[in-house]
C-alpha cells in the first residue's frame, strides 16, 4: 500500500502609501495619493484572489509517517504498522475495472511517491474483530486527482472482473463520506465471500485508501471514525 499529503499556499498582496506635508496643495496631492493607493490595493486584491493556488507537493516518508495514525489515536483500536508493501501484480479482465483491482491491493497506478502502510483492529463494541488496512499515498496534485477519478470512471463501467483472486468478484459503487478534498466508496465481493469495504479520500496531493475486510456472514463497512481521525491527523 501507499499513500500522500500536500499543502496549500495563500498570497497576500500589501499597500503602501505615502503622505506629504502642509499647505492647500500638498494636502490636494496627498489625497490624490492616497486615492490611487487605494484604487492600485483593490486591483491587487482582487488580482491575488484570482490567482491559481500553489501546486501541492508531495510528501516524505518520514511526513507521512508523521500524519499517520498511532496506537491510542482512535478510541477502541489498536493501530500497527502494515507489515509488508504488495507488489501490485494483479490483472483484471475486461481492463475497464483495473483501477479496483489495483486499490484492492494497495497498487495504484501510477505508484506513489511515498507510501505507509497501517492496520488498524477494531478490539470492542461493533467493530470487535474487525480490520482495516490504511495506506497513505503521496502524489503530485494531478496524479491524486486522477486516482479517484479513474475510480469513478471505473465503477461507472465494472460491474464484475475476474482476475487477481480465484473467483469472479462483483463491483458496486457505494455512498463516499464527506470527507478530505474528495472522495470514493465502493464495495467488492469475491463469490463466496460477503462484500469487502473500500473508501478512498483525496487529502490535497495525499491519497488514503481504507480497506475493511469482510468478517463472516455480513458485509463489510469502514469505520468512520478511522476516516475522520486520520484525515484530521493529516490535514492538522
Amino acid at each position: 500500500m501507499r499513500i500522500r499529503v500536500t499543502a496549500a499556499a495563500l498570497c497576500a498582496a500589501v499597500l503602501v502609501a505615502g503622505c506629504g506635508g502642509g499647505g492647500d496643495s500638498d494636502a490636494k496631492a496627498t489625497d490624490s495619493a492616497a486615492a490611487q493607493g487605494s484604487s492600485s490595493g483593490s486591483g491587487s486584491a482582487s488580482a491575488s484572489a484570482d490567482a491559481p493556488e500553489a501546486p501541492a507537493e508531495p510528501l516524505g516518508e518520514a511526513q507521512l509517517k508523521s500524519a499517520a495514525l498511532v496506537g491510542g489515536d482512535v478510541d477502541g483500536y489498536q493501530i500497527t504498522d502494515f507489515p509488508v508493501k504488495p507488489d501490485g501484480d494483479s490483472t483484471a479482465r475486461p481492463a475497464d475495472c483495473q483501477p479496483l483491482e489495483n486499490m484492492r491491493t494497495a497498487s495504484p497506478d501510477p505508484g506513489p511517491k511515498a507510501f505507509v502502510g497501517l492496520l488498524a483492529f477494531g478490539g470492542a463494541g461493533p467493530t470487535a474483530g474487525s480490520a482495516t488496512t490504511i495506506g497513505l499515498m503521496a502524489y503530485d496534485g494531478s496524479d491524486a486527482e486522477g486516482i479517484l477519478d479513474g475510480l469513478r470512471t471505473a465503477l461507472k463501467k465494472c460491474t464484475a472482473y475476474e482476475g487477481g483472486v480465484p473467483a469472479r468478484t462483483t463491483a458496486k459503487a457505494a455512498t463516499a463520506p464527506d470527507a478530505g478534498d474528495a472522495a470514493v466508496a465502493f464495495g467488492l465481493e469475491t463469490q463466496g465471500d460477503s462484500a469487502d469495504a473500500f473508501v478512498v479520500v483525496r487529502s490535497g496531493a495525499t491519497v488514503v485508501l481504507f480497506y475493511t475486510a469482510a468478517g463472516t456472514g455480513s458485509a463489510a463497512e469502514v469505520p468512520a471514525e478511522l476516516v475522520t481521525a486520520q484525515i484530521r491527523k493529516l490535514g492538522a
